[in-house]
């Protein structure tokens, strides 16, 4: 997995931190001041280093995942009245393809009986579970996956093999058709 150009960032800000503590210490330590200043800018200093060291600072650490990363256990179809239509159990599960089966191929989570059906690419998203989490990118459908995270009102349309995390409560929208992750 290549690192996020966030990440990159981060690595950069940490070393530019741990570069100018050490410098404050070695300029501190060469002036001319009062033992007990250079003694306390050494401690501070040490103190910050070892604290980002001893949490990994935040591109070493791995997220944890939450209670609801690790609930998430099943896909629900429901229907324009918010009915349960059918289920799909994917714990343990690494990679789902979500789409229409068809002579080309089959997926995991079939939508070709549901009522938009013809809107549905045949390969429409993907699920992948990684590092303790759940993503969700658009195949290059026809008619795009759109996103509703839990707890909010707005949905996002996603951009073709870009993943997005997904925790229980999403909504998640191919073409027409509703998918609540559980």
């Amino acid at each position: 997995m290549v690192k996020s150009e966030k990440s990159v960032r981060v690595v950069y800000v940490e070393l530019f931190i741990y570069i100018l503590l050490v410098g404050l210490v070695v300029y501190v330590l060469l002036q001319p001041v009062y033992y007990v200043a250079q003694m306390s800018t050494v401690a501070v200093a040490a103190a910050i280093i070892l604290a980002l060291i001893w949490t990994g600072g935040e591109s070493g650490q791995r997220k944890r995942p939450s209670a609801n990363d690790r609930a998430i256990s099943k896909i629900v179809l429901l229907d324009d009245d918010g009915e349960r239509v059918k289920e799909w159990l994917i714990q343990g599960e690494t990679s789902i393809l979500i789409g229409r089966t068809s002579e080309q191929g089959e997926v995991d989570i079939d939508l070709r009986d549901c009522e938009y059906a013809l809107l549905v690419s045949p390969e429409h998203a993907v699920l992948n579970y990684a590092d303790g989490q759940w993503y969700i990118e658009d195949a290059e459908s026809y008619s795009g996956t759109g996103i509703r995270q839990a707890g909010r009102s707005d949905a996002n349309r996603l951009i073709a093999e870009e993943p997005v995390r997904v925790g229980a409560g999403d909504m998640i929208f191919i073409a027409n058709t509703r998918l609540l992750v559980k």
